[in-house]
């Protein structure tokens, strides 16, 4: 029996310190996605500071690879502003066959998801 509660002990801490380390994980996640989504300095800085310490850039490279990061940076929002309009008729197009299967009920239940997780609507 002894052994029986230190085995069940050990299970409960693993158990535990992985439920926190998921939810640490998810969070920190959330955060990070947030944070580049709503300031794409904040990656772009990320990532130079990163290929500098690593690569041990020189200053004259590291603003040559601050140039071709902010380039990088101005061609991937024009390519996202292109293809945006595509994109956001999926969306509506899956909300819309979705909607189209589901009793009233379930429709407005579904339009409330959407409203509050960003579900299949137009992003930011």
């Amino acid at each position: 029996m002894k052994y029986l509660k230190i085995i069940l002990a050990l299970v409960l801490v693993f158990a535990a310190g992985g439920a926190v380390g998921a939810a640490g994980t998810r969070a920190f996640m959330r955060y990070y996605v947030r944070q580049a989504a709503d300031n794409p300095e904040f990656f772009r800085k990320k990532v130079e500071r990163d290929l500098a310490k690593r690569l041990k850039l020189d200053a004259v490279q590291r603003e040559k690879v601050r140039q071709a990061l902010g380039q990088g940076q101005r061609e991937l929002r024009d390519l996202r502003q292109e293809f945006r309009p595509r994109y956001e008729g999926i969306l509506r197009g899956t909300a819309a066959r979705i909607s189209a299967e589901l009793t009233p009920e379930q429709r407005r239940e579904f339009e409330q998801m959407q409203m509050e997780k960003r579900l299949l609507r137009r992003p930011r």
